[in-house]
């Protein structure tokens, strides 16, 4: 059963299959779609905190009026925390919990639902993730490559695993993140991986490093004094540019299309 809830800007309360998830729904057919994968934060069960807990789905909602937003809630992780300086080759995102290929397949399952009845457009299937959703977004990419218009994950997770897919993505991709964050090299692994679609021709690919002073129209810092430690953390939140459509990244999203020339 379906449940409104006006405080959540009209987000209405669902699930795909076993995945609890928010949609925003506006009148009409044959709309745009943005999907929205929130980090490990707010992974959990009580389909609310992957609206409040970051600048995300409501923020999308807000600035695109014309599109359905989706927000699904990913389980929460089933092994203690990877840790933000592990060795690269042993970094691994959960199986069994988190944005895991059956959790994304049912979102992507909902996603083509709602194309089979007319209210989505295929052809204007967007995707964004933050963090832990980064790397969603970056699975999804590999679970469901075919649905997808474009998509901007925010500082992605990398593993071995993402990265690798990274190298392989067909769909338009602007992937930002801040300068250095709590897991100092993450944006290696992105501009390995960037720098390697750009190598093999990829036409529509494009990349954000987000710099000390950008960050701090954010008020990232946003106290003086704070430890490296401390900093690095805060910087992780690249989504307070990239929601606010910095450099252009959500103009950009959200005119992809699968049927433009």
């Amino acid at each position: 059963m379906t449940r409104t809830d006006d405080h959540y800007l009209g987000f209405a309360s669902t699930r795909a299959g076993t995945v609890p998830l928010r949609v925003r729904r506006p009148e009409g057919s044959g709309l745009p779609v943005l999907v929205f994968l929130h980090g490990g934060a707010e992974a959990g069960t009580d389909n609310r905190v992957q609206l409040t807990g970051t600048l995300g789905a409501v923020e999308l909602a807000r600035r695109y009026p014309d599109h359905i937003v989706i927000a699904p809630q990913a389980a929460p992780s089933t092994i203690p925390l990877m840790p933000a300086r592990a060795p690269f080759a042993e970094r691994v995102l959960d199986p069994d919990s988190g944005w895991n290929r059956e959790t994304l397949q049912s979102v992507a399952g909902y996603v083509s639902s709602l194309i089979d009845e007319g209210a989505a457009d295929a052809a204007c299937i967007r995707l964004t993730g933050v963090s832990m959703g980064g790397a969603g977004t970056l699975r999804m990419l590999d679970v469901a490559p075919d649905l997808f218009s474009g998509a901007a994950p925010v500082c992605p997770t990398m593993t071995p695993e993402t990265l690798g897919i990274l190298h392989g993505i067909r769909t338009p991709i602007w992937i930002s993140t801040a300068y250095v964050d709590h897991t100092p090299d993450r944006h290696a692994y992105i501009v390995d991986g960037v720098l390697a679609l750009l190598r093999a021709g990829a036409a529509d690919v494009h990349l954000s490093i987000f710099t000390p002073e950008q960050l701090a129209t954010v008020g990232i810092p946003s106290a003086p004094g704070l430890t490296t430690d401390e900093l690095l953390i805060e910087n992780h939140a690249a989504w307070e540019l990239t929601y606010r459509n910095a450099e252009g990244i959500l103009d950009w999203l959200t005119t992809r299309r699968k049927d433009a020339a």
